[in-house]
């Protein structure tokens, strides 16, 4: 499935599921923004290999560079202030693909395909032996803090567990692009292999340290 979707780029990224508060400032994107709200459309969020540099007040004529695959954002909450900027809470959908580009002034516009994510065995037993080794890390923080630690619930359908991960870890932007291009299966595979190397750095026995800590690369998990 295609369609023409206007995109913000950014220097970090937005997974299915995920949230992100945004504040619309430069005049080509509060004018997007403000044709999307008219339109009732969402738009495109992706990562930035390169883009704009400012120097002493002026911007050099740096195109932006974006990633292929971004996410679909819809617009949750929006204020207008006054002076024309916008402040916007948005909520990621679904992946997609840029196949073109459709215009390039005074933003971008491109041809989008959409990309699923498909579920099988292989997904089943990658999201069942994620959610073992999560339990094995906070086991392992809370022996070595000696603190009873309540983990949050982790989302029980394979896709999203794998979103909510990919989100939570603090990690190098580009990597997180690549979970995000990644089909299901290969991006819960790499989150095990990435939370398997947390878990391999931390103490063997009672250290009596603040668990917050231990908390390493982990964000909270919405």
């Amino acid at each position: 499935m295609e369609q023409t979707l206007p995109l913000f780029p950014l220097g970090t990224l937005l997974f299915p599921g995920g949230t992100m508060s945004l504040h619309i400032f430069e005049e080509r994107y509060r004018l997007m923004i403000g044709r999307c709200l008219s339109t009732n459309q969402p738009f495109g969020i992706v990562l930035l290999r390169r883009g704009h540099e400012v120097i002493e007040g002026r911007r050099m004529a740096i195109a932006p560079e974006p990633y292929d695959v971004g996410t679909v954002a819809v617009i949750q909450e929006h204020l207008r202030l006054e002076d024309g900027r916008y402040l916007l809470q948005v909520v990621g959908q679904q992946r997609f693909r840029i196949t073109q580009i459709v215009e390039q002034a005074p933003y971008l516009v491109t041809q989008v395909k959409l990309l699923p994510d498909r579920v099988d065995g292989a997904t089943l037993a990658a999201a069942t032996e994620l959610r073992a080794v999560y339990r094995r890390y906070w086991e392992r923080v809370a022996a070595i803090t000696g603190v009873e630690i309540e983990v949050e619930e982790l989302p029980l359908e394979p896709i999203r567990l794998s979103y909510a991960l990919a989100d939570r870890l603090q990690i190098d932007p580009a990597q997180k692009q690549r979970w995000l291009e990644a089909d299901v299966t290969a991006r819960l595979r790499s989150l095990i292999m990435a939370l398997r190397t947390e878990l391999a750095i931390l103490p063997r026995g009672p250290q009596g340290v603040d668990p917050q800590s231990m908390l390493g690369g982990w964000n909270s998990l919405n």
